[in-house]
């Protein structure tokens, strides 16, 4: 069995729909037993391809070739994992599309399987989706008081026309009240993030 070189690294670029904030999640994860962790990721802007969908690609650091990159997801960071699909691994580049992701939180990986049994495990990538809300905000518009009712605690972000935020606030679950009182007439964009599902609501706000 001819020993691997210590550089050899494969690196993924995913494209998320941008729904969700994508962030670098590059912590490297714990190489299990006969597992080496010598892969690195790269992340790319994240570009929308299809509404609904993800693509990975990613490419070989090396010039070795062969075996299969088992492409694998899940809602966890620890895991537990499932594997999408096997792709074999014959040229520099590859790329999959996760046509069916889960709503809110996507953790993604390679686990790079050669023919002489070694196995090489990237680090994670996240997608966040937005999907169905538990939450909602009124009135809209709104004179003074803003009401928003959520199962999970939120991040709130109100920005102007020209982006700039005027409110940032962490609201706990359950019924919250919002003061937008010392706010001009206008409108608004108002984002709320989910911070258990990682889903996202952005909508207008009027201010009256």
């Amino acid at each position: 069995m001819h020993a691997l070189t210590p550089f050899l690294a494969i690196a993924i670029f995913c494209r998320l729909v941008p729904a969700a904030a994508q962030h670098n999640q590059a912590s490297p994860l714990t190489p299990s037993m006969g597992m080496r962790n010598l892969l690195s990721i790269r992340l790319d802007d994240p570009v929308v391809l299809v509404p609904g969908k993800v693509l990975l690609r990613w490419e070989l650091a090396s010039s070795r070739r062969g075996g299969y990159a088992n492409v694998e997801r899940s809602s966890f960071r620890e895991g537990p994992y499932e594997v999408l699909g096997v792709i074999r691994q014959d040229s520099v580049m590859a790329r999959f599309t996760d046509e069916q992701p889960l709503k809110g939180r996507n953790y993604y990986r390679l686990n790079w399987i050669l023919e002489d049994g070694s196995r090489f495990l990237s680090n994670t990538v996240l997608a966040n989706l937005a999907g169905d809300m538990t939450c909602k905000f009124y009135p809209n518009p709104v004179d003074n008081v803003l009401i928003i009712r959520s199962e999970q605690a939120l991040d709130l972000v109100l920005s102007d026309a020209n982006g700039k935020i005027r409110l940032s606030l962490k609201l706990q679950p359950g019924l919250q009240t919002v003061d937008v009182s010392n706010l001009d007439k206008g409108l608004y964009i108002i984002t709320l993030t989910q911070l258990e599902s990682g889903r996202i609501l952005t909508e207008k706000l009027m201010k009256n």
